[in-house]
């Protein structure tokens, strides 16, 4: 087929080759069994950029771009994987009945006959260097590697079972024989060693329905690997489970267990997690490498300004220090940095984990067992009376971990922990979320240290590279960029898997808690004001921090824009709303027009009212200030007796309503808004602490339209009030036709 293939022609054509050398080269075609494009490069006629670019300015087609994108699996599977091996084609994308094909010679017309043939679409020809369509062929479609294979295979890695000969092997004698089989012990110390060799944070098997699918997490990124055949599923996965102390006989519920790996002269703690699917045993390998945590802070990659300021508050002796950010986003290496930093014979520190992911020297390291009821919140009441001076609590979950915490930062302890938010002032709503007093907040809480990884150019292939204007709108526009910025992208190359990056770093928001923001957080204040307040002190966010680093070369600004844009357009879109959140603490006039009423006078539309009644000024105060920035006009009431004369003389469009209230409780209080005529059409919400069925069924019972659990996330009870204005608003058409 290439025989009859023209490019030979259009190479001669374009200049690039003579006609002596294609002679050459269609010998060495036929004499190797290789396609004439790859004869030409491995004759050294012409270099890849010129030939592929020569093929590509001939035919004017798209040249596939180095940085390899990801190819939805269903447009992979578009077409099968020995067949794009066989005919060199690779499925890109597709839009409408178009399919944009990688190939190294778009001139064979008969392999896109085919390729249109089997997927019913009319193919758009993408020109592809050899290597790179090698890369892309690999990436969609890894070769399956057969155990009968490996025999001569080099493992470099040994594994260390940890717990195996305390453990009572109970399973048929064929399997038992099978996982002891030298190519079953070698895939697996295939599998791990190469995760180990690439980087890896985590190994997958998934087990489909013909084979078992391995893939590595690499920099965050997962990548298929290898494929295992489906009929050495069960020894693969038995073999792992022996060497990590599960019980293999086992298949019908998750296991956890753990393992050491031996690799290069270091040892890699392993963390392995099955978990049962339709095709059998998933399993997961977290591979924790010490030297991970073995960072100091000059490596951290903060700015010296943060640096400097971090220093200062792990030098306080007391107080709470929060890392806050995404799972994955190496919250857990910055603690240890910081403990690292703080660690001296003088110190007594104690952390309470889960799981304990490295070793410390001089660290006295706790690991969380619930079914022994250590838990963070019992651990760290135990550490407390063992007279530490730092304490690492590994995460707070809950508000009886939180409480104790800041307790503990305020008697004489430094405590560091983590925080699932999405930016540094975003902390401190969510303490009062798991409802911790403000005032506890504000004296424990000393600093917010927000962040995410973003991967640093490969320094084998990176050079210099503009950013793409679509990037650069995402981010917020070219006024954002700094001036004499040094952008860099790496093109691909075998060191990084044609990825473009190789390692990763940090980006950073710190937030330091002065007296400002210590008087805002004890007036509750909105989370923008938080904000605004941080930034005059001099906090740079995520974004900023991400784009700065960028300009210096240290990263890509589609890194930034991937992990951290879309935290930064919601808090721009919150910046703009500080105008009308401003408006809407002004006095209103109020409201004479009934219920139904249309646009004032003034020709404005009219907010939609919402009555909060609860005995709780603080959980009033959160409500109201939650409903307020969604538009709601919001009253109050402190009781059941207040609010239904409240809503006797307003008819607010809802009302969201306390169970339990001293004198008239929230049923009761129902219950006399639905026997008067003139407020049984409202909407109400019931919100809650009483998590039972009872209390449930006998508010809904008594006229409650929905019913929610506290603590609530705050766009939830929004979403839930205006769910129930728009269903009474359905209603009403119908009801108005029956008056």
């Amino acid at each position: 087929m290439e025989k009859e293939s023209p490019i030979g022609n259009l190479l001669v054509r374009a200049g690039l080759i003579n006609a002596e050398g294609l002679a050459r080269a269609r010998e060495a075609q036929q004499k190797e069994g290789i396609s004439l494009v790859k004869a030409v490069l491995r004759l050294g006629l012409a270099d890849t950029q010129s030939l592929t670019a020569a093929i590509a300015r001939s035919l004017k087609l798209e040249v596939l771009c180095s940085d390899l994108a990801d190819v939805p699996t269903d447009v992979a599977a578009l077409l099968p994987g020995d067949f794009c091996r066989a005919r060199t084609v690779a499925p890109i994308s597709v839009r409408a009945k178009e399919l944009r094909l990688a190939v190294e010679d778009p001139l064979d017309y008969g392999t896109t006959q085919d390729v249109e043939f089997r997927t019913g679409k009319r193919v758009v020809a993408v020109v592809a260097s050899p290597d790179l369509m090698q890369a892309l062929l690999d990436k969609l479609y890894p070769p399956e590697v057969p155990v009968e294979s490996l025999s001569g295979a080099d493992a470099q890695g040994e594994v260390e079972a940890v717990g195996e000969t305390d453990l009572e092997v109970v399973d048929p004698a064929k399997l038992a024989k099978d996982t002891q089989m030298p190519p079953v012990v070698r895939l697996v110390n295939l599998i791990l060693s190469g995760a180990a060799k690439d980087g890896a944070s985590d190994i997958h098997m998934e087990p489909k329905e013909s084979l078992v699918q391995v893939r590595y997490r690499v920099d965050g990124m997962l990548r298929d690997v290898i494929k295992i055949p489906k009929a050495q599923q069960e020894a693969t996965i038995s073999r792992i489970k022996i060497i990590s102390g599960m019980d293999i006989t086992e298949r019908r519920r998750p296991q956890d267990g753990r393992s050491r790996l031996r690799f290069e002269g270091k040892r890699i703690d392993l963390r392995v997690s099955t978990l049962p699917t339709n095709f059998g045993e998933k399993v997961v390998i977290r591979l924790l490498d010490s030297r991970r945590a073995q960072i100091t802070m000059d490596q951290m990659g903060l700015t010296p300004e943060n640096l400097h300021a971090l220093e200062l508050m792990l030098s306080e002796p007391q107080g709470m220090i929060l890392v806050t950010g995404p799972t994955g986003s190496g919250k857990s290496s910055t603690l240890y940095t910081c403990l690292g930093w703080v660690k001296s014979p003088t110190k007594n520190i104690i952390t309470v984990e889960d799981p304990v992911e490295y070793q410390i020297e001089g660290v006295n390291q706790v690991q969380i067992n619930t079914k022994a009821g250590i838990t963070f919140a019992a651990g760290l009441r135990s550490i407390l009376r063992q007279d530490p001076n730092v304490i690492l609590v590994g995460e707070i979950r809950d508000r009886e971990t939180a409480g104790i915490a800041l307790e503990a930062a305020q008697t004489g302890h430094l405590l560091l922990s983590t925080l699932h938010t999405n930016d540094a002032p975003a902390t401190i709503s969510r303490l009062l979320d798991l409802e911790i007093e403000p005032f506890l907040i504000a004296s424990a809480l000393i600093g917010i240290l927000a962040q995410r990884l973003v991967r640093k150019p490969c320094t084998s292939c990176a050079a210099a590279a503009s950013p793409k204007a679509d990037v650069i709108e995402k981010l917020g526009g070219s006024s954002l960029l700094p001036d004499g910025a040094k952008w860099v992208a790496g093109a691909g190359c075998p060191e990084c898997k044609q990825s473009g990056y190789k390692g990763r770093l940090a980006i950073h928001e710190l937030l330091v808690v002065n007296d400002e923001i210590r008087e805002l957080i004890s007036k509750r204040a909105p989370e923008h004001a938080i904000r605004k307040a941080a930034r005059s002190a001099g906090m740079r966010t995520l974004l900023e921090d991400g784009i700065a680093k960028a300009a210096q070369g240290l990263t890509t600004l589609e890194e930034v824009a991937r992990v951290a844009a879309g935290d930064e357009k919601g808090r721009r879109g919150d910046s703009a709303n500080t105008a009308s959140q401003e408006r809407s603490e002004e006095p209103v006039a109020p409201h004479t027009s009934a219920v139904g009423g249309g646009e004032s006078d003034g020709g404005s539309k009219r907010e939609e009212r919402v009555l909060v009644v609860e005995d709780s000024a603080t959980i009033l105060k959160v409500v109201k200030y939650f409903l307020e920035l969604e538009g709601f006009q919001v009253l109050e009431a402190a009781d059941g007796a207040a609010g239904l004369e409240t809503a006797k003389r307003e008819r607010p469009h809802a009302i969201v309503t306390d169970y339990n209230m001293p004198g008239m409780d929230g049923v009761s209080m129902v219950k006399a808004l639905r026997a008067d005529p003139s407020t049984r059409d409202i909407s109400v919400l019931m919100l809650t602490s009483e998590n039972s069925v009872e209390s449930e069924t006998r508010a809904l019972s008594g006229g409650a339209d929905d019913y929610i659990l506290k603590p609530v996330e705050p766009r939830r009870l929004a979403a839930r009030v205006k769910a129930l204005l728009a269903r009474a608003k359905s209603r009403q058409p119908t009801e108005a036709s029956t008056t």
